[in-house]
């Protein structure tokens, strides 16, 4: 233990420099953290140079130097006894390599860990949360830190011997990144595919420890070396090989299977005499085709997603045009009354198929959710509790919404939903439409806590959609009576659909309002 203690001290002492610019840089974040959380009307109206240094690119170069400083920190406590090559002064000390990584760890804790731990829990104070019912959370934060950042970079820098050979390496890796994602965004086949960010990181996780604890027992540096390498090139293929799964339309099926009874939602096409606006733009040799929904039959107390759909164009001399799988992101609510579905197809199939009316076919992907919890609340003024969220105050006359502050994390998953003739807010200059109402999403990532410097999590609520080609903000103010509710998915399920006679040049997407 006192060799342990004796290393421990001798870091310190080699790089206080850098651990005061590294707690320097913590303690600014602190404060700027602070100041962004309610933003006076008038700080938002200042215009100036000293505004734009101090409240925008001040705070983002704090944002970007301190994970930096961290990042420089472990380069230099590992880097302090090189576990390169074959002339380490430290194995004729001797230094048993057990507790000089040991050492090495009670550093990181020490100076890295221990100091943002004490920071997510004053900020939490500060923004009204009691710290002491959030501990697994903020030690939550410390682990994914450790896990996601902090290994890798201790990995990194024990196979290099200066900071230069670090920031080569560095380099490398962010080149095969940058080209592996460039090859994966042109043979890219479909919009459905598995995510798998936790078995990258379990597999990262894992042959960082493993030459982590290599380099420190054997100091194998070019076997190590070898493990950054494949590890690199494994994942280069599997990100490779993932965007090019197709998802056959029978795996979609089994994944949204066909409703046995009454369908989740009736819809129709709304067929227009006249077409009005302007042709969007012919992109990337791409038309984009909109098609006008009619909607009825949501339960009062549910609602859907669209997550995606198959286009099928048939014309009567056989000719057939298939879409795939095209991914969306589309609402339902009950009290909605058309939705539009929009797709793109290739200039010279639309040539082929607009010769005359085809039959269109759509499988259409539903997810449904289940209102938990829901209940309604008036907004009052100030600051207050937005019960299961967090602190919110409506005092920004910019958003017209409601700013909010959560411990940890956003909401799992929150609906805010308000009648146009609840809002109490001074109307806009232009009217908005009666007898419907808008809705907000707020969603966050799940777990104890989301990755981060800060414990405290803001985010904006605001009630916006768009109505006859134009933005309609309902507005929060003291006042609004608004409804809230933390839904639940309860199932997927597949709806099909067949549109006879439809003529596609009927239904190119138009710009609203265009001329």
């Amino acid at each position: 233990m006192n060799q342990v203690w004796n290393i421990f001290r001798k870091d310190v002492r080699h790089l206080w420099p850098e651990i005061a610019t590294s707690l320097a840089l913590l303690v600014a974040f602190a404060r700027f953290d602070i100041r962004s959380w309610y933003q006076p009307d008038g700080a938002m109206a200042a215009t100036g140079i000293s505004f734009f240094f101090t409240t925008l690119m001040l705070p983002g170069l704090i944002n970007f130097l301190l994970p930096l400083s961290w990042i420089f920190l472990i380069v230099r406590v590992v880097q302090g006894e090189s576990l390169v090559g074959d002339r380490q002064f430290w194995v004729t000390r001797p230094y048993d390599w057990k507790q000089l990584l040991a050492a090495k760890v009670f550093f990181g804790l020490a100076f890295i860990n221990f100091p943002l731990f004490c920071m997510g829990a004053f900020l939490l104070t500060r923004a009204g949360f009691h710290p002491t019912h959030y501990i697994v959370g903020l030690l939550w934060m410390q682990l994914m830190w450790i896990v996601l950042l902090f290994l890798s970079v201790a990995a990194l820098a024990s196979v290099t011997n200066s900071i230069a050979q670090m920031l080569l390496a560095v380099l490398l890796i962010v080149l095969d990144v940058i080209g592996t994602s460039a090859l994966s965004s042109i043979i890219r086949k479909s919009e459905l595919y598995g995510s798998i960010d936790l078995w990258w990181g379990l597999l990262v996780m894992g042959v960082a420890v493993t030459i982590i604890l290599m380099q420190y027992s054997r100091r194998r540096t070019t076997l190590s070396r070898g493990l950054i390498v494949a590890l690199c090139a494994l994942l280069s293929l599997i990100s490779l090989a993932s965007s090019r799964a197709t998802p056959d339309a029978s795996s979609i099926v089994r994944q949204y299977p066909l409703s046995g009874g009454k369908p989740l939602v009736e819809l129709g096409l709304v067929r227009t005499e006249t077409a009005e606006g302007q042709l969007t733009p012919v992109y990337n040799n791409e038309l984009s085709i909109q098609l006008p929904l009619s909607v009825t039959g949501i339960p009062m107390d549910s609602f859907l997603r669209l997550d995606g759909m198959i286009v099928t164009l048939t014309k009567a001399d056989g000719f057939r045009w298939d879409s795939g799988w095209k991914g969306s992101s589309i609402w339902l609510f009950p009290e909605q009354k058309t939705a539009d579905l929009v797709f793109q197809i290739k200039q010279g199939i639309f040539d082929q198929l607009n010769s005359g009316s085809v039959t269109a076919s759509l499988f259409l992907a539903f997810t449904l959710y289940q209102h938990k919890s829901r209940q309604e609340f008036v907004v009052p003024s100030g600051a207050f509790g937005l019960p299961d969220v967090g602190l919110c105050t409506t005092e920004n006359q910019y958003t017209r919404g409601l700013h909010c502050l959560a411990p940890l994390r956003r909401p799992a998953f929150l609906l805010v939903a308000s009648e146009i003739a609840n809002s109490t807010c001074p109307p806009s200059s232009t009217p908005s439409p009666n007898g419907v109402s808008l809705h907000a999403f707020v969603q966050g990532a799940p777990g104890p806590s989301e990755i981060g410097v800060s414990p405290v999590r803001q985010f904006d609520i605001v009630l916006a959609d768009w109505f006859a080609g134009r933005p309609v903000n309902l507005g929060i103010c003291p006042g609004t009576r608004i409804t809230i509710s933390h839904p639940q998915a309860a199932g997927r399920r597949g709806l099909e659909m067949q549109i006879n006679n439809l003529v596609l040049d009927e239904f190119r997407e138009r710009i609203p309002g265009g001329r």
